[in-house]
């Protein structure tokens, strides 16, 4: 009897997986439409455990194609994982990305690179007076259920910045190493890279949204009048020439 039911068993599971092998890609972005609000695709083509979408649209940004391969070893450390590569002439994608039966979402050698202001909308911070690109590469990086940052590590680069409020004003390139906080949240360490802007700091994301950072900033070049007078909208400097920084708030859902 034991033996029938074993072999039951193991002859259900078979058939499961032959459907879950043969189940088409529209399976998948269906899935995501649930999760992601306002998700859609224009065509979808492949399997479910290896297909690609075109014409993928998210909070009001596109990209032309997603693809996706299964990583079936991931199921028996508990993780449903893809690895996923974007193809887009704006936004640079690669990484492993799976959920658990909580809901956890993980990131695993996630790398990419893309505007600014698109990382802006996806980040649902549209306002944001800054225009620039960032790269990322992230070992590791985990949200909750509710979809807010748990943990990361890794690096974080942003390029050619510059303020957008009134005349476009040259920053220039800074870099943030981000860590897995105790117990729970990210923190990281912000330093410039010799251009128009001086920074360094110290920021902090929990899992509820809330952040902070606090450093300082100051001008490198002190003929460079346009950024002191934007500078100064902060306030005046102290006597070394430096701006405190302290920032917080919570992020947007």
């Amino acid at each position: 009897m034991k033996s029938v039911l074993r072999y039951g068993l193991l002859g259900l599971l078979a058939f499961l997986l032959c459907l879950l092998l043969q189940a088409p890609a529209n399976l998948v972005t269906e899935q995501l439409a649930k999760r992601l609000p306002g998700f859609s695709v224009q065509t979808v083509e492949g399997a479910a455990i290896n297909g690609a979408a075109q014409g993928v649209a998210w909070r009001g940004v596109r990209i032309d194609r997603l693809q996706w391969n299964w990583q079936p070893l991931a199921l028996f450390t508990g993780w449903l994982e893809f690895h996923l590569n974007i193809d887009d002439p704006e936004i640079r994608f690669s990484g492993n990305a799976a959920v658990d039966a909580s809901q956890h979402i993980r990131f695993q050698k996630l790398a990419g690179r893309l505007l600014l202001a698109k990382f802006a909308v996806l980040a649902r911070q549209p306002k944001l007076p800054l225009q620039g690109v960032v790269e990322f590469d992230l070992p590791d990086f985990r949200l909750n259920p509710d979809g807010r940052p748990l943990s990361a590590s890794g690096m974080i680069r942003l390029i050619d910045l510059k303020l957008t409020l009134g005349q476009p004003l040259m920053l220039g390139d800074f870099t943030a190493q981000v860590n897995s906080a105790d117990p729970e949240g990210i923190q990281g360490v912000v330093k410039d890279n010799n251009g128009p802007l001086m920074l360094e700091g110290n920021f902090s994301l929990q899992p509820d949204g809330r952040y902070r950072f606090n450093g300082q900033a100051a001008i490198r070049d002190t003929e460079n009048r346009a950024l002191r007078q934007a500078m100064n909208l902060l306030g005046p400097p102290d006597g070394d020439g430096r701006w405190t920084l302290s920032f917080s708030g919570v992020l947007s859902r």
